[in-house]
């Protein structure tokens, strides 16, 4: 007869059962997946032992591709047509900016030293620069593009101004087609500070963006390393006292406000004129004479900038006349003397 006692001793039955497939299935599982280990890296091992003794096999090894050069982020894309005398507020930002010179000419202003970029040029403003834009009776065409790099090799292009070689140009099209085509970029907004994706972009467009502008960067510094290594000229980075490179900027220094003799400088280094010359050309990338010129030039516009007439600027550096001293100023400016005194007394 089927009593309440009967029904719950099976009813213990049935948990105790339930219970103990519980615990199997759990096993089971933990069991399995060790044996999966056991059996991938038993099957590893003999893998390893037989492509280590079999010589004929071949053997593949996987090459890293290092990352010269990364952009992380896109911050801004620009195509501005401003109006004539056009001004734009001074600004300071955390990232990198590309400035090109699409159509006519501009000034740029970097930390208040003024600089005229030229149609088919392009100045790159460090992070933390301040800078402004003025077209002064020009309206011209700008192009501008913001980017976050961490890259080492980036710092190449601190305070650097190029003429963007023509073969080079299609990558500034492909970044600004591609830009219209993956975000709203507005007709002229200084402000904009945010950039907003399209409803339907370009398939992989922030991809190819980023790729276009990192092939842009990789193709100048190719050019400036094989074709114009005096761009890489730095006296900062003379570190040793007897590095022979340092020894002849040092000298130079010390003749800004003098002439420079080639024999005299060969004199005290104990070389011969045209072993140093050679040297210095192979270091550099440019003659002594010429970096000698453009450290003059530095010195002339701190001169300037104190106040200091051209005519006596002119005698004080040892420029034969004051039209030589606004030849030579112009030919590393940019300005003459009279366009660089106006930029930094109008601010």
């Amino acid at each position: 007869m089927f009593t309440p006692l009967i029904f719950i001793v099976l009813l213990l039955y049935y948990e105790f059962f339930i219970f103990q497939w519980k615990i199997f299935l759990k096993t089971y599982k933990i069991f399995h997946k060790n044996i999966g280990e056991i059996f991938y890296k038993t099957q590893k091992k003999w893998y390893t032992f037989f492509m280590k003794n079999n010589t004929g096999a071949k053997k593949y090894y996987r090459h890293k591709i290092s990352n010269f050069l990364n952009i992380q982020k896109i911050v801004t894309v620009h195509y501005q047509e401003p109006e004539k005398n056009y001004i734009s507020k001074e600004e300071t930002h955390d990232f990198w900016e590309l400035i090109y010179a699409d159509k006519k000419e501009f000034y740029i202003v970097k930390d208040g030293d003024k600089s005229l970029l030229r149609q088919g040029e392009m100045i790159f403003i460090k992070p933390n620069q301040t800078h402004r834009v003025e077209c002064l009776g020009e309206e011209a065409n700008i192009f501008i593009v913001s980017f976050e790099c961490r890259s080492e090799s980036m710092s190449f292009f601190n305070d650097k101004q190029y003429r963007v070689p023509d073969n080079y140009r299609y990558l500034l099209q492909n970044i600004m087609s591609e830009a219209k085509e993956t975000f709203v970029i507005p007709d002229f907004d200084p402000d904009l500070n945010k950039l907003e994706l399209r409803e339907n972009p370009n398939l992989g467009g922030e991809q190819v963006l980023k790729n276009q502008l990192e092939l842009l960067l990789i193709y100048m510094l190719r050019r400036a390393n094989n074709q114009s290594a005096s761009q890489e000229f730095f006296i900062s980075n003379f570190t040793e006292p007897n590095d022979l490179q340092s020894e002849i900027v040092c000298f130079l220094v010390s003749k800004i406000y003098n002439t420079l003799s080639l024999d005299e400088l060969c004199a005290k280094l104990h070389y011969g004129k045209t072993r140093l010359c050679s040297f210095f050309k192979q270091k550099t990338g440019t003659t002594i004479y010429k970096t000698y010129l453009k450290l003059k030039i530095d010195e002339a516009k701190k001169l300037v900038r104190r106040g200091c007439s051209f005519t006596e600027i002119s005698n004080r550096l040892y420029f034969d006349s004051v039209s030589h001293f606004s030849l030579v100023f112009k030919q590393y400016t940019g300005m003459s003397p009279r366009e660089y005194k106006s930029s930094i007394t109008n601010k």
